[in-house]
């Protein structure tokens, strides 16, 4: 039977610490490998700091926007202009050990029966969204790490419009406005922008799953949702929200049962709310809204009846793709299912 080396021994007693919730600090690991040889230390402290410090990654800078781990042989990094595949010499158990370090410094569920995680997270003194998918949810038995690079400066309005003035009378006379864009595309980016628009002194709450928001200004209440607490979901929040007196309600994203709640916050005289959501076009946004209604909603109203509700309350939809505002429609009603609209001109930045 052959003899397990001393690198094996010290990551086999490493992965059993941490399958007992404890993480081997560095001098403790090095004890456990049984072997002072320089060279096998320096190996030993290589393979530790990319395991727990993610020192495999490449630097992050302004320039990248997400970093996609589906296996040991395929590590996605896209930057602003490129995108390319990271070479790694991690195996794909090295990667599981990663995952689940990372679940347990940020004090995730992340395991057969909660298979997806998604939290903010640190990463080179950058600000992340780590997403996670168990290898029990995954076809191919890999488990898989998504990494998006959050944008902690608010960029100006000039960036996106040669018309910033019309954005900033919008924001200051309280329109309703919706940010639309498929996945990735800059929505909260853009969002950040307007909120940097809201005036100091309006108590503004801000409610979001994961912290990408940044809070315009002192009186902010800053939400974050929970979804294994009943008394921490953006529908419990915005209820909550009501009785705190706000000037504005920002939304992070509509997608489920909150749809309703916030509806009947515009419905009820809350205006200047923002907020984003997954959609092919400024149009499709309006529909969406109303199909999301429509399923989550406990109310038996029509899909006609709900349109006419979103377009009564919603002033302006702008439509983001590849970081750029490509649409700005102005809504003005509905009859029956259509949706009556007009395209804001000479206000984008897309080509």
């Amino acid at each position: 039977m052959n003899t397990p080396s001393p690198l094996q021994t010290a990551k086999d007693n490493f992965i059993f610490n941490l399958s007992k919730g404890r993480i081997l600090q560095l001098s403790e690991f090095f004890q456990s490998s049984e072997d002072e040889d320089p060279l096998c230390q320096k190996l030993l402290e290589k393979w530790y700091k990319k395991i727990t410090e993610l020192t495999f990654l490449p630097s992050i800078t302004e320039n990248t926007q997400e970093i996609a781990i589906h296996n040991a042989l395929n590590i996605i990094v896209k930057e602003r202009n490129q995108e390319y595949e990271l070479e790694s010499d991690l195996t794909q158990n090295d990667l599981e050990l990663v995952f689940e370090l990372i679940a347990l410094n940020q004090k995730v569920n992340w395991n057969y029966k909660e298979p997806f995680a998604s939290f903010y997270s640190k990463i080179q003194n950058h600000a992340t969204r780590i997403s996670l998918i168990h290898h029990s949810a995954s076809s191919d038995k890999y488990s898989k790490m998504f990494i998006r690079v959050l944008n902690q400066n608010v960029i100006p309005l000039t960036d996106y419009t040669s018309r910033p003035d019309f954005f900033t009378n919008a924001v200051l006379s309280k329109k309703n406005i919706l940010i639309a864009g498929a996945t990735g595309s800059g929505k909260t980016t853009f969002t950040n922008s307007l909120l940097s628009l809201i005036p100091k002194n309006e108590h503004t709450v801000l409610i979001e799953d994961t912290q990408e928001l940044i809070a315009p200004h002192a009186l902010t209440t800053k939400l974050l949702t929970e979804d294994s607490n009943s008394q921490k979901t953006m529908n419990a929040y915005l209820t909550y929200t009501l009785r705190m007196s706000p000037k504005r309600i920002i939304l992070g994203e509509l997608r489920g049962k909150e749809v309703e709640s916030y509806l009947l916050a515009m419905n009820t005289g809350h205006n200047g709310l923002l907020s984003t959501i997954h959609a092919n076009s400024a149009l499709d946004s309006i529909y969406r809204f109303a199909l999301l209604f429509k399923i989550y909603s406990n109310n038996e109203l029509s899909f006609e009846l709900i349109l006419k509700l979103i377009t009564k309350n919603i002033d302006y939809v702008c439509f983001i793709k590849n970081k750029k505002l490509k649409e700005v429609i102005e809504i003005f009603g509905s009859e029956k299912e259509e949706v009556y609209y007009d395209l804001v001109k000479e206000l984008t930045s897309y080509n």
